[in-house]
């Protein structure tokens, strides 16, 4: 046995106090920070299901993805990626600079082959 091996990186949280955003406008805003992580874009989409809405960016890395509560000020981040080309929490920190929440959490996990 070799011991533990990270092989992914997941950044994840909460921002509350964030304004309504239009769908499209997220999967814009998780476009630019998978390029500005390093990451690389496979496919997009956005989805409305009426009081949730969001975006996801699938990468080579594995994805980014927002979920935003309508009406609630309130949205989750979901950012994971594998191997150690990227940088996640740039992402992460690229999308808190340009949604601006009122307070945020972030947790960060090594996820190991172990």
């Amino acid at each position: 046995m070799g011991g533990d091996r990270v092989v992914g990186k997941h950044v994840f949280g909460e921002l509350y106090g964030i304004s309504d955003t239009q769908p499209s406008k997220l999967r814009e805003l998780l476009l630019r920070a998978a390029d500005v992580a390093n990451m690389h874009i496979v496919d997009s989409m956005v989805y409305d299901g009426g009081t949730v809405y969001g975006a996801v960016v699938l990468v080579e890395e594995s994805h980014l993805a927002i979920h935003v509560f309508r009406g609630l000020s309130y949205a989750l981040l979901d950012i994971y990626t594998c191997g150690d080309r990227s940088t996640p929490e740039e992402a992460y920190e690229y999308v808190l600079r340009e949604l601006k929440p009122a307070r945020y959490t972030k947790s960060y996990a090594d996820r190991s082959s172990a």
